[in-house]
């Protein structure tokens, strides 16, 4: 009987990114991870160094707020995290990931972010560190989870990446 008054209206309840404050630097100076920032956060990666911000995320799954929109270099490429039946294509994280090393190599710092920092950024770092910085696969994601605790690429994740550098090894 008071089940539906007990939850009604409550909202679920959402990971606390703040504890570790934004950017993880996964490359100090160079690669960030994180979750999709908030009104206000563009001064928290303004003073960590942050000149580019790659988004991940579809406009519906949330927007960039206007002071970050106004104040870095913004590029936006939409990745499926898991909740979607086609996953992420390795073509489509070979381009993310080739946009990213311009960025760095022009020295520009790049955060990089999904909805919440736990699937698609994280996928997208460890390939970096993989196809870029040349670490083994289990290092990289060690290294991705070292600096951002909330890290959890899926297996299906896992296995594009494995997917290419097999193919960058030929």
């Amino acid at each position: 009987m008071g089940f539906n008054r007990d939850f009604q209206g409550k909202k679920p309840r959402q990971l606390n990114r703040r504890s570790s404050q934004l950017p993880n630097w996964v490359l100090p100076g160079k690669l960030a991870i994180g979750s999709l920032p908030e009104p206000g956060d563009s001064a928290l990666l303004k003073d960590a160094g942050i000149t580019a911000v790659v988004s991940l995320c579809a406009p519906s799954e949330g927007k960039l707020p206007e002071d970050v929109i106004q104040a870095f270099r913004c590029l936006r490429f939409i990745l499926p995290d898991s909740s979607f039946v086609l996953g992420i294509q390795p073509q489509d994280l070979v381009t993310v990931l080739e946009v990213i090393n311009e960025q760095i190599q022009q020295g520009e710092a790049v955060y990089v972010h999904c909805l919440a920092g736990v699937e698609r950024s994280p996928t997208v770092c460890t390939a970096y560190l993989c196809l870029y910085e040349k670490l083994e696969l289990w290092e990289a994601v060690s290294q991705v989870k070292k600096v951002h605790p909330y890290a959890l690429p899926t297996e299906d994740q896992l296995r594009v990446i494995r997917y290419l550098l097999v193919d960058h090894e030929e």
